[in-house]
C-alpha cells in the first residue's frame, strides 16, 4: 500500500452508498491526464513526515517514473532519501495542442509577476510571487511532445512549499485548454470513485485553492493547479558538509601524508610563462564506496554517509617564472576544470601567462565525479540505468572534499617544503582565490559555496542549473543521443533533465545559490564572485548566468553590454559581486528557445582570453574591487581570436 500523506487522509467514504473508497494512490497523478509524474514536482509524490526538517520526504513509488525501451524503469530510491524537490529546478505539465502566446518569455519576467499572469507561482508561507519564464519544449520534434516548462529565476526558499496556479491557456486554435476530468472534479466539487482524486480533496480545499484565491486568482478559473515542498538546507546539502567538517577534523588531528611524484622545469631565459610544475599524491578520507568512477556515497542506518578510509588524490602546482625570479610569494588560484576534463586544463598557455603577469601560483586537481576519468561510467549509467543517476553528484561531493583538502595541503604543509623554494623562501603566500571555467563555474558555485577557505571567486562562462543548461547547451548533443536512443517520448527526456536536478543541487551552484553570500552556512564566510560570460555562448547559457546574479545579488557594471532584470547596473569601482557580459558581433544569436546558439561561432572561450577580463579578475581576486577596463560596454571580435 502506498503511504499517504497525512494532511490528505479523510475519514474513509463511500460514494452515493457505493462500495466503499480504497485509501491507497495509484502513483500516477491524475490531475494530468497522459504521464504519470507529472505535474511535476508535486506533493503527490511526497508524504508527511515529521522527523524530516521540511516536514516531507519525497515518495517515487514503482510504476510512477519513466520507462525505457529496454523495459527499464527509473527508480525512485536516491530521491526518496530527501525530503523535497531542488531549489531551483524547472515546473513542468503538459497540455495538448498548447499555444505558447502570453506566456512570460525570458525577455519578459516582469510578466510573470503581473496580477493578470496566466500561471501564478506562490510562496504558501508569505504569499509572495516567484518570477520565471515559460517555455515549450523546443527540443521535441513533434508538438505532441513540447511539455510547457516553468522556469523560476531565483532560488526558491529551502523546507518552503509552494502553490502554483494556471489559467487563461489556450490551444493553437484559440480555445481553451482541456482540463483534465481529475482536476475538473477536484475543482467543481464532484464526488468520484477514485482515491487519487477524493484523497487529495479536503488537501486541495484547505491548501491549495484558498492559497490562490488569497493571491486573487480564481478557483472557478484554474486548469490547473497544484503544489510541492522544497528541499531542506540538512536534506540537500548536510551530507557534503559533514564530510567537509568530519575531513578536516582528521587533518587537524594528523597531517596527511603525501608525495612527490614528479617535476618538470622550464627555462625562464628561454621565455617560459611557467618554470616549474610540481605533481603531487596526498592521502585524503573516502566517503564513498570505492574510491573508483561509478561508486556512490556510503550510507549508514540513518542514509548518512561514513568515513570509509583513505584514497590516494592528485594536485599539479605550476609556479610562474616572475615569482622564481623574484623570490617572493604569490597569491594561490586555485583552478576548476571544464566539462569532464582534467586538470591538465591548467597548463592552458592563457593561464600561464596570467600566472606569469600577476605572479600567482595554480592548484589544479581533477573535478573527481566529472572528470574524463568519469566518463566511462556515466554514459553506462545513462545507457542501462538512470535510477543510478545519483552516482554523478555523489562522486562530485567526495570530489568537493578533495579540492578542499588540496587547497589546505597546499597552504599548510606544501608551504614548507623546499620543492616550492627559492633560497629558503616558500613561493606559496597566505591569500588564495579561486577561477574556474565553464563546468569549472558551474561545479565551482558549489565548491566555494562550501569551502570554509575562500571568499572571493571568478566564475567563468558558467550558469546553473543544470537543468537549465542542458538543453541550451551544444556540449549536451552527445549524451541526448543517448537519452534518444532510450527513451521514445521527448516529454520523458526533459522531464528526467529536471528530475535529476534535486539530487545534483549539492554538486553543482544549484544548491548553494543563496548559501554563498545571502545565508552563508555556520563558520562559512560570504563569498564574493565575480561572472564573467559571453552572449552567444553555445556550451553554458548566460540565462543560468543570470540566475547566478540575482541569487548573489551581484551589479552588473556601467555601462551594461544589456539589462538583466533582477540585477542593478553600478559605476566602477565598487565591492561586491558583478557579472560582466562579452559581447561578440560576430558571435551567433542566441536562439528564444531552449536550444543551443551555432558552435561554430561558439563564444565560450572568449572572455578568459580578454585582458581586459584579465586585469578585472586580478582585481577582484587581489584586492575584493570590481573595476572596469572595458572602454564602454565589453565587446571583442571572436574570429581569430577565440574560435
Amino acid at each position: 500500500m502506498v503511504a499517504l500523506p497525512l494532511a490528505l487522509l479523510a475519514a474513509l467514504g463511500c460514494n452515493g452508498g457505493d462500495e466503499p473508497l480504497v485509501e491507497e494512490f495509484s502513483g500516477c497523478d491524475p490531475t494530468e491526464t497522459e504521464l504519470c509524474y507529472l505535474p511535476y514536482p508535486s506533493t503527490y509524490h511526497q508524504v508527511q513526515d515529521s522527523s524530516t526538517a521540511s516536514g516531507w520526504t519525497l515518495n517515487f513509488v514503482d510504476g510512477s517514473l519513466p520507462v525505457n525501451i529496454d523495459d527499464v524503469p527509473v527508480q525512485g530510491d536516491y530521491w526518496n532519501e530527501l525530503d523535497g524537490y531542488s531549489t531551483i529546478a524547472p515546473l513542468m505539465t503538459y497540455f495538448a495542442n498548447l499555444d505558447d502566446v502570453g506566456l512570460p518569455g525570458h525577455d519578459d519576467i516582469e510578466a510573470s509577476l503581473a496580477d493578470d499572469a496566466p500561471i501564478v507561482v506562490l510562496n504558501a508561507e508569505t504569499g509572495e510571487r516567484v518570477p520565471y519564464f515559460a517555455e515549450l519544449d523546443a527540443v521535441a520534434e513533434y508538438d505532441t511532445q513540447r511539455l510547457l516548462i516553468v522556469r523560476p529565476v531565483v532560488p526558491l526558499d529551502h523546507a518552503t512549499r509552494y502553490v502554483v496556479g494556471i489559467r487563461d491557456l489556450s490551444q493553437r486554435d484559440g480555445s481553451p485548454v482541456e482540463v483534465s476530468p481529475a482536476f475538473a472534479q477536484l475543482r467543481d466539487n464532484t464526488e468520484t470513485d477514485t482515491w487519487d482524486v477524493e484523497g487529495r480533496r479536503e488537501y486541495f480545499d484547505t491548501q491549495i485553492f484558498p492559497t490562490l484565491e488569497a493571491e486573487g486568482v480564481d478557483r472557478s478559473e484554474l486548469q490547473l493547479a497544484w503544489d510541492f515542498v522544497t528541499v531542506s538546507e540538512e536534506s540537500s546539502l548536510g551530507r557534503v558538509t559533514w564530510m567537509r567538517d568530519d575531513a578536516n577534523d582528521r587533518f587537524d588531528a594528523e597531517t596527511p601524508a603525501y608525495r612527490i611524484t614528479s617535476v618538470d622545469e622550464a627555462s625562464c631565459e628561454d621565455g617560459a610563462s611557467i618554470g616549474k610544475t610540481v605533481y603531487v599524491e596526498f592521502d585524503v578520507p573516502m566517503y564513498t564506496e570505492t574510491g573508483k568512477p561509478g561508486t556512490f556515497l556510503t550510507r549508514d542506518a540513518d542514509n548518512l554517509p561514513y568515513y570509509n578510509g583513505d584514497t590516494t588524490a592528485e594536485l599539479m602546482v605550476r609556479i610562474p617564472c616572475s615569482l622564481i625570479e623574484s623570490g617572493e610569494p604569490g597569491m594561490v588560484l586555485q583552478y576548476g576544470h571544464g566539462l569532464l576534463g582534467s586538470m591538465s586544463e591548467a597548463r592552458t598557455g592563457y593561464l600561464s601567462e596570467m600566472a606569469d603577469r600577476y605572479g600567482w601560483i595554480v592548484l589544479a586537481s581533477d573535478w573527481v565525479g566529472m572528470s574524463e576519468d568519469d566518463t566511462g561510467k556515466i554514459t553506462e549509467m545513462m545507457v542501462f540505468d538512470i535510477s543510478d543517476f545519483a552516482m554523478l553528484p555523489e562522486r562530485s561531493l567526495q570530489g568537493f572534499v578533495q579540492k578542499d583538502l588540496a587547497l589546505r595541503l597546499t597552504r599548510e604543509v606544501l608551504v614548507e617544503d623546499e620543492e616550492f623554494m627559492v633560497d629558503g623562501v616558500s613561493l606559496i603566500g597566505d591569500t588564495a582565490g579561486y577561477y574556474g571555467n565553464s563546468q569549472g563555474a558551474i561545479l565551482g558555485g558549489g565548491y566555494v559555496g562550501m569551502s570554509q577557505q575562500l571568499d572571493r571567486a571568478v566564475l567563468g562562462v558558467g550558469g546553473s542549473p543544470y537543468a537549465i543548461l542542458l538543453s541550451r547547451s551544444a556540449d549536451f548533443d552527445p549524451f541526448f543521443l543517448l537519452f534518444t536512443a532510450k527513451y521514445d517520448d521527448q516529454r520523458d527526456i526533459a522531464f528526467l533533465i529536471t528530475h535529476m536536478q534535486t539530487v545534483w543541487d549539492s554538486a553543482e551552484a544549484a544548491g548553494w545559490l543563496k548559501q554563498m553570500n545571502q545565508i552563508p552556512q555556520d563558520g562559512s564566510p560570504a563569498k564574493a564572485v565575480l561572472q564573467q560570460v559571453a552572449l552567444g555562448d553555445a556550451q553554458v547559457t548566460t540565462l543560468g548566468a543570470h540566475i547566478m546574479a540575482r541569487a548573489y545579488q551581484s551589479n552588473t557594471i556601467a555601462p551594461e553590454t544589456r539589462p538583466i532584470w533582477g540585477v542593478e547596473e553600478a559605476e566602477a569601482p565598487f565591492s561586491g559581486n558583478a557579472i560582466v557580459e562579452w559581447y561578440y558581433p560576430d558571435g551567433p544569436t542566441e536562439p528564444y528557445e531552449n536550444l543551443p546558439p551555432d558552435k561554430d561561432l561558439d563564444t565560450h572561450e572568449c572572455p578568459r582570453r580578454e585582458l581586459a577580463a584579465q586585469d578585472q579578475l586580478r582585481d577582484f581576486l587581489e584586492t575584493g574591487v570590481v573595476n572596469q577596463y572595458c572602454d564602454g560596454p565589453c565587446e571583442g571580435v571572436r574570429e581569430g581570436f577565440c574560435d
